[in-house]
């Protein structure tokens, strides 16, 4: 019996703020793609806990970028990031800079 292992954390995730316009930026987030996974998890928060203005995304296999709706601009966003599998999931690797502020 072979148990599958959860996948490896992504590496190599930043974040890159641009305005979209007077009112409003976003945040493009990449990442390498190391592990066998079925999708990711992305948590976008107001505070490094994750416990304030939580959004969480989930995106497909092989993902390697996400760009965000509209933020509110010159506003700290923290975002992290995890891979997931049958078996589990990975740790949760905070994006670099961490957090980033809109510009």
């Amino acid at each position: 019996l072979v148990v599958p292992a959860p996948p490896a954390a992504p590496t190599n995730f930043l974040a890159t703020a641009a305005i979209l316009n007077r009112n409003a930026s976003t945040v493009t987030l990449t990442w390498a793609d190391v592990a066998t996974e079925t999708g990711y998890v992305i948590q976008r928060s107001t505070n490094a806990t994750f416990t304030a203005n939580l959004v969480i995304t989930s995106l497909g296999a092989n993902a390697t970028s996400y760009t965000t709706g509209k933020l509110s601009r010159f506003t700290p966003y923290y975002f992290r990031i995890q891979a997931v599998n049958a078996a589990g999931v990975s740790a949760w690797v905070n994006a670099n800079p961490f957090p980033i502020t809109t510009p």
